[in-house]
């Protein structure tokens, strides 16, 4: 059994999440189709105040590189698929077997995986799946513009992101069910097609059973994890939203399965009172700590909370949808990695008409105020003017700050790098 210091445990995961040491030379869209791999699932968002989540996840582990790598990666180059595998995520097509058992199984409304709400949803409107079907089949891919609103309809409710057409959920739930595919995204908006079109290379009939599907899976998130606990394995792929794909009750069982085939090592970790796993490529590998970089709230590294807490002693929070006046850290904080430690988070707008990246404010964790020192800054500032040019802006301004001295001492090192 490895016996692990705290920081031992953070190394792995963070080397195992690729963001360990500087950007491995110039980005490549083979380096891209790679990282994702190594990932498993890259959680795609809409916010796009700067550039949208799954595009910042990889800017963190390649760098400045072509966003339109991602596009063609996912279409024509058909490597990725899009499902739910955490939130909705693109996948390696790799892992679509392992998946497709819980589109099956949301085939029918009293399958596995739906609400009760979803469940009589589908039964009421089964018109509208049938049409949805129909048309895609003669006429081939089709958006949510592709169909009209019934006459006289309203949003269904204030909320409701399908508005007042029900053809818009009806694409969800059929692509829900593996039905459809996501065949490509224009504009970042999805064209739906047949599955048997989009991926004719699969039958059902490779179906692995329940027990290969638990151990790739349980096999591509340890992989991707680097470290785990029973714990906080089950909830690296989900299947739904709040569904995770191994249930807690069989996490111990795939992780035997796992240590037995060789492919995980049993670890204590000081100040754990659970038994770590690590991932044997992992273990013993010397891994760098050198690198300053912004992570999304949905990258993968922190996105169980859980785990950032257990590993980083950092507090995760997405106040996007919290009003204005109760946020603690802004609309859209981005935690900075400094080497192996979450030791703050910035809050980042793009202002494209200016192409001014503007910091609307900058906090410290209390522990690391006293600790942030000139090369950390220049670190930051360095960073910073990547993460710019990412978002195509030029000048780069700290709005507010916590301490104020950090805002202070992270302008002059922009001013300072600006003059190299």
């Amino acid at each position: 059994m490895l016996d692990l210091s705290l920081r031992d445990a953070r190394r792995l995961a963070i080397g195992a999440q690729q963001l360990a040491g500087p950007p491995p030379g110039r980005p490549t869209k083979q380096r891209m189709r790679e990282t994702i791999q190594q990932l498993g699932a890259l959680q795609i968002d809409s916010i796009s105040v700067i550039a949208r989540s799954h595009h910042i996840v990889l800017w963190s582990r390649l760098g400045n590189h072509p966003p339109e790598w991602l596009n063609e990666l996912f279409h024509p180059d058909r490597v990725l698929f899009e499902y739910w595998a955490h939130a909705a995520a693109f996948v390696p097509i790799e892992l679509f077997p392992y998946f497709r058992r819980a589109m099956l199984e949301r085939t029918s409304p009293e399958g596995d995986g739906w609400s009760a709400k979803g469940r009589r949803w589908i039964l009421e409107n089964a018109d509208v799946l049938d049409h949805v079907v129909a048309h895609i089949t003669e006429h081939g891919a089709a958006s949510s513009s592709t169909f009209a609103a019934p006459e006289g309809s309203s949003r269904a409710e204030p909320w409701a992101w399908y508005g007042n057409k029900p053809t818009n959920l009806a694409l969800d739930m059929l692509w829900t069910m593996g039905k459809l595919m996501i065949d490509r995204r224009e504009k970042f908006q999805r064209w739906y097609d047949l599955t048997e079109r989009v991926y004719p290379e699969w039958s059902d009939e490779g179906l692995p059973s329940v027990e290969e599907e638990e151990q790739a899976l349980g096999a591509a998130a340890l992989r991707a994890m680097g470290i785990t606990t029973a714990r906080w394995l089950p909830d690296y792929f989900r299947k739904s939203w709040g569904s995770s794909a191994l249930p807690n009750s069989t996490a111990r069982r795939v992780i035997d399965g796992l240590v037995d085939r060789g492919v995980a090592v049993p670890a204590r970790v000081r100040g754990w009172d659970e038994d770590a796993f690590v991932w044997a490529d992992l273990a013993g590998r010397r891994i760098p700590l050198s690198r300053t970089t912004l992570l999304s709230p949905f990258d993968s590294l922190v996105w169980d909370r859980r785990r950032t807490a257990g590993l980083f002693d950092f507090e995760l929070m997405l106040e996007a949808y919290t009003p204005a006046p109760k946020r603690r850290y802004g609309y859209f904080s981005l935690p900075i990695l400094y080497r192996d430690r979450l030791v703050g988070r910035l809050d980042p707008k793009a202002d494209r008409a200016s192409r001014q990246l503007l910091i609307r404010v900058l906090h410290l964790e209390p522990w690391f105020e006293k600790q942030a020192d000139e090369r950390f800054y220049r670190s930051l500032a360095s960073t910073l003017r990547d993460f710019a040019h990412f978002n195509s802006c030029d000048v780069i301004s700290v709005e507010r700050s916590n301490p104020t001295q950090s805002g202070i001492a992270l302008t002059t090192a922009l001013a300072a790098l600006a003059r190299e």
